[in-house]
């Protein structure tokens, strides 16, 4: 059968020759053309060749009707010899002429790579002379001067070379078009040689942003690569957001790839100086910002060990928010494996606030209790309240550090464990599980209550011998709600969720490859998000009025204008729950006192709540204890307030940690602020943030008027031309500099503070443990063993076979299709154990995944 390539092309090419003839449909030229060609039988016949019937269809609707690449430029051939040049289509305006004059070389570098863009090519800086540091002669030569040279490659070689290259195509031609200039008498440039003919074809202008020269990240790109890495959006969704802000990819003026480079380059230019500018940023902070704390260890041989700051707005919430505080360890926040210890607190909105945060490298009770003697050294006093999780070495350190400060363990942790502890039979099948969480969780019992209800159920369930329950219930001052009854504000927090929460929620802007000098940037921007959303709640506080269900009682009304919304809106619910489903029974007389005997209709099997209230002053107390476990009033006194008819809140039932006013606002990006920068950088981006708001402004207000629209943008096109003609005595900023002004700090020349190597953590096991065979039989079930495709063992690969001995090419011949086979089988094995590069994150291929874009960690 005659091959289907030389069908197409000789289909082709009678389809051109039958223009002048007779209309005749697609399919009718087609059928004609396989007739004269004897083999429309066989195609018929043949599923394969019907498929390219098909195609060839394809190729008359594409060929015949679609449009043609048309060459740029002029094309010139030589009648002796037949050589093709090209010179560019450009304005005589824009071509060069030889005898014209430059101030400086960069203006006539600007025109000559303004005349080739013009043209479709690009321009590459050549030979340059110096006398004394002054340029004398410079040339200017097509980007696709010159050629390279290849390596050859031995094909018939049956060992793999040492090292592979990877197979780039060159652009080179040898064209020989140049552009020469020369320093005259006048101390000017002189044009006095220029070569306009190229020996290729030029560019379409709508593909010039494919040329590498036509290629560069500007200041607003470094910008917007940094600011999206704060928001933890790698390089790639970056280039993407940037094309749709830009209007497409041809309009971003560079690649993803560029992009991809950019960040790597950032990490390469921090290395191993990452600890280093880590303090550093931080010293400059305490230097800088009023009140601002900022201590850190390192070992004997100058590794971080552990790292603690705080700054003037965490304080201030300390000293408000700071009667029970939270904190846990979060691993794998950054690249060396290190933990990130927040320390959480609950504001007036009863939402999370920063109090402090610290990096450690160890959870030894050693680094634990180095971190609380510096947290109560920068705040002047420990917490009355902390909770944790059931560390023993966070329990040792707080009783040796925070004597006075009440250990509570985390609820959530222990009741976690009750499944495991005590089997799934017992909780899945019975109600144990819901008759024990119902005597833990609850905050009415009292402890001489809880201890009988917990000794009648372990009784029913035969568990009263249990060790784990035996164990917990030992420590259950530690834990259980009813022995906090009397402790003020403890029962803001029974778990450590607020850990768990706040970790949620930096661990959406934060990843575990990010460098540490990365993650305080994520950091700021995490508290600037959290701050911000605080002066949000306080702005709808004060700008909203929420509906008053019981207009008759003032206190609702009253409390509406003291507390924050959120607050209120519990406070009403206690107001409506004590209108409407409490009722006083009884009352006595005792002394000052009346004591009111209170019913809560909601709890049927409780008895009477007491509350003791005087009158000449408004002190009240009520048996449940929930002001003094919440700061809050409840439902019972606010009962007994509605009976007496008081007309005025008791002003000393109201914390300041609630109200409206607790905590003053901090300035926005405060956190963001180290000042002391010498070349106004801070000055240059806020001058850049002007300019945007103004021009977004005037769009906003514009869009609908095209006329006035365009003339605004002629007025800003007017300064191009000014900028371009510009005249900039200071040299451009180095790649360095700039990567210190993105950073916010420069790495010393030599590194005092060395990064740690190979953390180890609770939880992450043991690489040293020695494993049964029944174990390493269990691992290695369902797993197809390696096998060398050269040797044919197992064990290894071809690449790590020692044992091969090169056969004799005549005798190889034969086997050189199973061999290929094998290879390609152990390829695919080798490529899934070898592609886990856990430190390799960005990537210079153009095909590459972003792997830090791809994966947010939560």
């Amino acid at each position: 059968m005659t091959d289907p390539i030389r069908i197409v092309e000789t289909l082709a090419v009678d389809g051109r020759r039958s223009r002048g003839k007779p209309k005749m449909t697609l399919d009718e030229r087609i059928r004609q053309d396989l007739l004269d060609l004897h083999l429309f039988e066989d195609m018929v016949e043949d599923r394969t060749s019907w498929r390219r019937r098909i195609k060839v269809k394809e190729f008359y609707e594409f060929g015949l009707d679609g449009p043609s690449y048309q060459p740029r430029g002029v094309e010139h051939v030589s009648p002796s010899s037949g050589k093709k040049t090209y010179t560019p289509n450009s304005p005589p305006s824009m071509t060069p002429v030889e005898g014209m004059v430059f101030d400086t070389v960069d203006a006539a570098y600007i025109f000559y790579k303004a005349y080739a863009q013009a043209g479709g090519w690009t321009v590459r800086k050549g030979t340059e002379h110096t006398n004394h540091g002054v340029t004398v002669n410079k040339y200017f030569v097509c980007s696709k001067e010159g050629h390279k040279v290849f390596k050859p490659v031995d094909t018939l070689s049956d060992q793999p070379p040492k090292r592979w290259v990877r197979r780039v195509p060159s652009k080179r031609t040898g064209c020989q078009a140049e552009f020469r200039i020369k320093l005259n008498d006048d101390k000017k440039y002189l044009l006095y040689y220029f070569r306009e003919a190229h020996n290729h074809a030029f560019v379409h202008e709508e593909d010039l942003h494919f040329l590498r020269e036509n290629r560069s990240l500007t200041r607003s790109h470094e910008d917007m690569i940094k600011k999206m890495s704060n928001l933890n959006i790698g390089p790639v969704r970056a280039f993407n957001i940037m094309k749709e802000l830009c209007g497409g990819f041809d309009n971003v003026g560079a690649t993803k790839c560029d992009f991809k480079n950019f960040k790597k380059e950032l990490n390469v230019f921090i290395g191993e100086f990452d600890a280093e500018m880590l303090v550093k940023r931080l010293t400059r902070k305490k230097e800088f910002l009023p009140n601002f704390t900022c201590e850190y260890q390192t070992t004997e041989e100058g590794v971080l060990k552990c790292l603690f700051w705080a700054d003037e707005d965490m304080k201030r919430n300390f000293y408000m928010f700071g009667d029970v505080v939270s904190f846990d360890a979060t691993y794998k926040r950054n690249k060396y494996n290190m933990m990130f210890v927040p320390f959480t607190g609950i504001d007036n909105h009863n939402r999370n606030v920063t109090l402090g945060a610290s990096i450690i490298g160890s959870e030894t009770t050693e680094t634990y209790s180095w971190l609380l003697n510096v947290f109560k050294d920068a705040f002047g006093y420990a917490p009355r309240v902390i909770v944790t999780d059931q560390d023993p070495a966070m329990k040792r350190a707080i009783e040796d550090v925070w004597p006075d400060s009440r250990h509570r363990l985390c609820m959530w942790h222990i009741m976690d464990k009750l499944t495991t502890k005590v089997g799934p039979t017992i909780c899945a099948n019975t109600d144990f599980r819901k008759r024990l969480s119902a005597i833990v969780w609850t905050d009415s019992l009292l402890h001489e209550a809880f201890e009988t209800e917990w000794a009648a159920v372990l009784n029913e369930f035969n568990l009263s011998d249990h060790e784990w329950l035996v164990y917990i219930y030992g420590i259950r001052q530690s834990w259980i709600p009813a022995y906090y009854r009397e402790e003020e504000m403890s029962g803001l927090m029974r778990t450590s969720s607020r850990s768990e929460s706040e970790n949620h929620f930096f661990g959406k802007i934060c990843n575990p490859k990010c460098t540490l000098v990365e993650f305080l940037s994520h950091f700021d921007t995490a508290v600037e998000a959290q701050r911000h959303e605080h002066r949000k709640n306080d702005h709808d506080t004060r700008y909203t009025s929420p509906d008053i269900w019981n207009p008759d009682f003032v206190l609702e009304k009253q409390a509406s204008e003291t507390y924050t919304r959120t607050i209120f809106f519990d406070v009403q619910l206690e107001i409506q729950h004590g209108i409407h489903r409490c009722a006083s029974v009884r009352l006595e007389h005792i002394a000052d006192f009346i004591k009111f005997y209170v019913k809560d209709l909601d709890q049927p099997a409780t008895a009477f709540y007491e509350v003791m209230i005087r009158e000449e002053d408004v002190t009240v107390k009520c048996s449940c204890n929930r002001f003094e476990q919440f700061g809050l009033l409840c439902s019972h006194v606010f009962c007994v307030l509605r009976i007496l008819d008081v007309r005025e809140f008791p002003r000393q039932y109201i914390l300041r940690r609630w109200t409206r006013e607790a905590v003053p606002n901090s300035l926005p990006g405060s956190i963001l602020t180290d000042g002391g920068d010498p070349d106004r950088s801070v000055e240059v981006n806020q001058c850049i943030r002007e300019i945007s708001n103004v021009t977004e402004y005037v769009i906003n207000k514009l869009v609908s008027k095209f006329d006035e629209m365009c003339n605004f943008r002629d007025h800003i096109k007017q300064f191009m031309s000014v900028a371009d003609d510009a005249q900039f005595d200071a040299p451009p900023k180095s790649r360095r500099n700039r990567f210190a002004e993105l950073l916010g700090v420069a790495p010393t020349e030599t590194t005092t503070i060395r990064v740690p190597i190979g953390t180890r953590f609770k939880g992450c096991g043991s690489h040293k443990r020695m494993k049964s065979k029944k174990e390493q039989a269990i691992s290695q079930a369902g797993k197809k063993r390696r096998r060398c495709s050269k040797c044919k063992k197992f064990g290894h690969n071809n690449r790590t076979c020692g044992k091969y001995n090169v056969k004799e090419k005549d005798a190889s011949t034969s086997k050189k299709a199973d061999v290929g086979v094998e290879d390609v089988e152990d390829t695919d094995g080798d490529a899934g154990t070898s592609s886990d590069d856990g430190d390799d994150v960005f990537y210079t291929s153009e095909t590459a995944e972003d792997a830090d874009d791809e994966q947010m960690l939560e």
